[in-house]
């Protein structure tokens, strides 16, 4: 007490400072977090809501949340695309347009190794067009934003918590004995974390055993009541929450710290490469990429080592006629990745041939089968597959992960709208739930007029069957849009920062 005379009021007012300043800092720390995903491990059964999500209306993932320092990737930094003939039929210029908009995002994004996550928003990323949503209309622009950050290794929000078991308790019917973990890691401290984006998540564990459905999950729910899960999903990698008439503003600073995180170079992970790509050595130096095991080898005739992340994915949009059935004109890339080798960092020369767009866009009809209830329908549907290691231990200086290939087959569907009757009520034209479901569309925040899909289908007529014996949407002025309160950063702690 004597003491605290002697020192400054100056003083008092520079250590309450730093005191908050520390404070904030380890609030924003404990306020983020991303999923990673790769092959499903054994216990991630659909049983246990994983792969197969009944909970989320039977939707298909790509692969299982993974651990820390397991998550798969890309290790290649120029991915090429196109479009089909099925893709250009339905969805035309626009469509080519709206998805090219979204590569475009997707090629701004920065280096891994250098990136600043205060950049990005974490709240109201997503924006709502007013006219867009009267029509029921999905952005493509905005679908396809999420399905790269999947194919680039992140799977969102509804992975904060899992199950790892269910135990039947023996006495009595549909109680189960859960243990539940956590899949979602900081990406500053890259320990686990409940938070996305600022977003508190704690979970209620949902059982449908009651209803005849033998499947459990923990299902995540913001720890603000007044903010339901399903209403805060924030980042784009959650594809449950882009929002009928949404459009994304960018990626989240969540969604590009879970990238930062599994493409910065330093992120030494023992893949092999994909059979387009050969590995021609180092330059100016005595190593060869083979015979230098355990730090790498050739594996069935690929290369493998322990290798860097490539830093930055770059989306290339190449020529691709599959409906004239012209010979694709092979792409030659030459690039380096950082590899770990005796003890040394090396640069890794690498020559890749393309002989086929890596990713390819087309349309079909993914409405589920008709004998079932319910029927289900996929908006999109998406196949890769995995690059596996080929080593099973390696000791505990390397975990081996199976990388993700480039090659990805995106089908949107084209049967769309589609109008849901139900027995006995909603049985005739008049009386179904009044709105479709399945339209695709493409809008932003200007005043343009949403452009709807396929090709020539008029928004007045849709309009008018929207709406159907109520007024309709004056044309000319469209878009009102909302962004819920103005962009920020918003962190916790009542701070605010201000949109990049």
């Amino acid at each position: 007490m004597i003491a605290a005379n002697f020192i400054p009021n100056s003083m008092f007012r520079i250590l309450k400072k730093f005191i908050w300043a520390m404070l904030g800092v380890a609030a924003i720390q404990h306020a983020s977090g991303f999923s990673i995903f790769g092959p499903a491990e054994s216990f991630q059964t659909p049983t246990l809501d994983y792969i197969t999500r009944y909970y989320y209306g039977n939707d298909t993932e790509l692969g299982g949340p993974k651990n820390f320092g397991e998550g798969s990737r890309l290790n290649v930094p120029i991915i090429t695309y196109g479009y089909d003939s099925t893709f250009l039929d339905y969805f035309g210029s626009k469509g080519v347009a709206a998805v090219d908009s979204a590569m475009a995002v997707m090629n701004s994004l920065p280096n891994a190794s250098s990136v600043k996550l205060s950049k990005f928003l974490t709240q109201n990323n997503q924006a709502i067009n007013y006219t867009a949503q009267a029509l029921a209309l999905t952005d493509i622009k905005s679908t396809v934003m999420s399905i790269m950050l999947e194919h680039m290794g992140l799977i969102g929000e509804t992975h904060v918590w899992d199950l790892r078991n269910a135990a039947p308790l023996p006495n009595g019917t549909c109680l189960f004995e859960y243990l539940v973990i956590e899949r979602n890691y900081d990406p500053v401290t890259y320990n686990p974390s409940a938070y996305v984006n600022g977003v508190q998540y704690g979970y209620t564990i949902w059982n449908g055993c009651p209803n005849g459905v033998q499947v459990s999950d923990a299902i995540e729910q913001s720890v603000n009541l007044t903010s339901p899960a399903q209403f805060s999903y924030t980042a784009v990698a959650t594809r449950y929450g882009q929002q009928i008439g949404g459009y994304y503003l960018g990626i989240t600073r969540d969604d590009m710290g879970g990238l930062a995180y599994l493409y910065r170079g330093n992120n030494y992970v023992y893949e092999g490469l994909d059979s387009d790509s050969v590995a021609s050595g180092f330059p100016s130096s005595a190593y060869e990429p083979i015979s230098l095991t355990p730090t790498n080898a050739v594996t069935n005739g690929v290369f493998q080592g322990l290798l860097g992340g490539v830093g930055k994915i770059t989306f290339v949009k190449v020529a691709y006629d599959s409906l004239l059935g012209q010979a694709f004109t092979p792409r030659t890339y030459h690039y380096s990745i950082p590899m770990l080798t005796n003890g040394a960092v090396q640069q890794l020369h690498i020559t890749r041939t393309v002989t086929q767009p890596d990713i390819v866009f087309a349309a079909g009809d993914l409405v589920g089968p008709a004998t079932t209830y319910p029927i289900t329908y996929n908006a999109y549907n998406r196949t890769i597959v995995y690059i596996p290691s080929g080593v099973v231990n390696l000791g505990l200086d390397a975990v081996p992960v199976d990388v993700i290939a480039p090659q990805e087959v995106i089908t949107f569907n084209n049967v769309t709208p589609v109008w849901v009757n139900l027995s006995p009520a909603f049985l005739d034209s008049t009386q179904t739930y009044l709105y479709p479901v399945l339209l695709w569309g493409s809008f932003n925040g200007s005043t343009n007029a949403p452009v709807l899909f396929p090709t020539g289908a008029s928004i007045e007529s849709l309009e008018q069957q929207v709406l159907a014996g109520g007024p309709s949407i004056p044309l000319g002025t469209y878009n009102p849009i909302s962004l819920t309160g103005a962009a920020t950063n918003v962190a916790v702690g009542g701070t605010t920062g201000t949109t990049p």
